[in-house]
């Protein structure tokens, strides 16, 4: 994944593993991104954003939720015009993402990253570091 050559002193200094957010993280980034969207006037949105990253979204990136929060901004724009008729002044439109626009942005929106491609990070992540790299074992019993 890394060529050796690049690895060589004068080039890449330091290598730097960054695993994929916790629980605890995904929260906090998602905290973060929410704040610049307009989410639905309910105090309770913001609540159910949180617990719902926290138990759907594990193997998800920062990029990953700020993709979700992006893909629920389309869905609520896209609820929101499916309202509209002919009679309905601008100045009335409003747009805010619910929670059910996070629910339909989880089922376009995965992970980038997949378990194999994460445990393949992680033996990387040990080889430099200078401790065992094991293959996964099979089961044969």
């Amino acid at each position: 994944m890394i060529d050796p050559a690049m690895c060589r002193p004068g080039r890449l200094d330091k290598l730097l593993y960054v695993d994929l957010p916790t629980a605890d993280e995904r929260a906090e980034i998602i905290r973060t991104v929410i704040r610049k969207v307009r989410l639905a006037p309910d105090s309770r949105v913001a609540e159910e954003v949180d617990l719902l990253v926290r138990e759907k979204c594990d193997g998800y990136s920062g990029a990953d939720l700020a993709a979700v929060v992006r893909e629920a901004g389309v869905c609520a724009l896209t609820r929101t015009l499916g309202t509209l008729n002919e009679n309905t002044p601008e100045t009335e439109v409003a747009v805010y993402i619910d929670t059910r626009d996070f629910f339909q942005a989880l089922e376009k929106v995965g992970p980038s990253v997949n378990a194999t491609q994460r445990s393949k990070y992680l033996r990387l992540k040990n080889k430099f570091a200078g401790l065992p790299v094991g293959r996964a074992s099979t089961d044969t019993d």
